[in-house]
């Protein structure tokens, strides 16, 4: 049984996004940095070609020509993760002495690969294509907006042959403060209805895990049916959250794990009783919990039938696993679980992302921005590392390739 989803394919799709994000900054960085050499009678005429000109249809090609490759993937990748699991479901139909049903034959397990693969792809779509797209920026008078691509363009364009013309000091203060902040910010995905907007990369990675964990879930159910469950054993895995941390590895009936779910308190097979609902502080109350499965939880449930072969993990080896979580390191005075180590990482790698994006930016057009960036990795990469040593946990930046950067 698959732990945790750890899919190749996800990570190949959310790079690609990232490198694709980085061409269309460091386009922009070039566009800025060409409109800052022109004189300011050039800069109106040249300004109005490079508005409506080659760059703009550059950015929206590099965006298509991404989706088109990701769409593709994400359908690829779901297959393959269906596949997967569904081998893994072989002891079971033996157990019950029915005939396994491969993918290949697998009606319902294929069209549910199919619906889900429709769902993420819409959602991607709504994510990641070229209306969706949009660029946070500071205006004329400081404020930092968010727009979408084209409208975004257009006036950071028409805002900097604005600062050429007042003079070059204007431009080169206003410049290092435009590449900071699209840098920082890097590409935005807004919602059309909302106009709420999130990084591309933190909202794609969300929803490439919401499509395998979605996929895991009901597909744990149809075929389940299929060989004829009677439970579910929740996965483990290391360093979990700590709402989630005492109920991974249990097994429970059909009925009580509907009200783990619905109500987040049941009973396992051995009548233990446990509660989603995280452990309050004295004089608070519950304002809910997170289901298995939901809101970035990397949890899932296994379809089984009970007495066919043992929970995975001892009562000794979760209750090692708890221990070790909660033992975790000190770093900086502060006392951190191995879970809240990795959030501390999570942190790190994202603000490392956008100090290399403004790097990008600057590169050839601020040469002080740039060294700023250069001192700033630098000290991050320290932090990570620091972080690493102290608490003893694997790094993750190799996936991200930042450290050879």
């Amino acid at each position: 049984m698959s732990e945790e989803i750890d899919n190749v394919v996800l990570e190949r799709i959310l790079r690609r996004q990232e490198k694709a994000n980085e061409r269309i900054l460091k386009e922009l960085g070039k566009i800025l940095g060409e409109i800052g050499n022109l004189t300011p009678s050039e800069a109106y005429t040249i300004g109005q070609q490079l508005k409506y000109g080659e760059s703009l249809n550059k950015i929206i090609k590099i965006i298509s020509e991404t989706s088109k490759i990701n769409e593709v993937e994400i359908y690829r990748m779901l297959e393959l993760e269906a596949r997967k699991n569904l081998e893994l479901k072989r002891i079971y139909f033996k157990a019950k002495k029915k005939d396994f049903i491969p993918y290949e034959k697998n009606i319902a397990l294929q069209n549910k690969v199919r619906e889900i693969g429709r769902a993420t792809i819409d959602t991607y779509r709504n994510i990641a294509r070229t209306r969706a797209i949009g660029l946070t920026f500071m205006d004329l008078q400081g404020n930092k907006i968010t727009r979408q691509l084209s409208n975004a363009y257009t006036q950071i364009v028409d805002e900097a042959i604005m600062n050429v013309s007042t003079g070059k000091e204007t431009f080169y203060q206003a410049l290092k403060k435009q590449l900071k902040t699209l840098g920082q910010a890097g590409i935005q995905s807004i919602d059309y209805e909302s106009g709420y907007h999130r990084r591309v990369d933190s909202a794609l990675r969300m929803n490439l895990s919401d499509g395998l964990n979605q996929l895991a879930i009901t597909q744990q159910e149809i075929v389940g049916e299929q060989f004829g469950y009677d439970g579910w054993e929740i996965t483990t895995h290391l360093m979990p959250a700590p709402d989630h941390q005492y109920v991974q590895g249990h097994i429970f009936s059909i009925d009580e794990y509907k009200k783990l779910q619905k109500d987040g308190i049941a009973k396992d097979i051995n009548g233990k009783e446990y509660d989603l609902h995280l452990e309050l502080k004295s004089g608070e109350t519950a304002k809910g919990f997170r289901p298995i499965s939901t809101n970035n939880c990397y949890h899932w449930a296994w379809s089984i039938i009970i007495g066919v072969d043992r929970p995975r993990y001892s009562e000794e080896e979760l209750d090692k696993i708890i221990e070790d979580n909660n033992k975790g390191f000190e770093y900086e005075g502060k006392h951190f679980s191995l879970y809240e180590g990795t959030q501390l990482q999570r942190r790190v790698e994202l603000e490392l992302r956008k100090t290399r994006e403004t790097q990008l930016m600057a590169q050839g057009n601020d040469q002080d921005l740039f060294n700023e960036m250069k001192v700033r990795e630098r000290q991050l990469l320290s932090k990570y590392r620091d972080i690493i040593k102290a608490s003893g946990l694997k790094g993750r930046l190799e996936r991200a390739r930042l450290l050879t950067k």
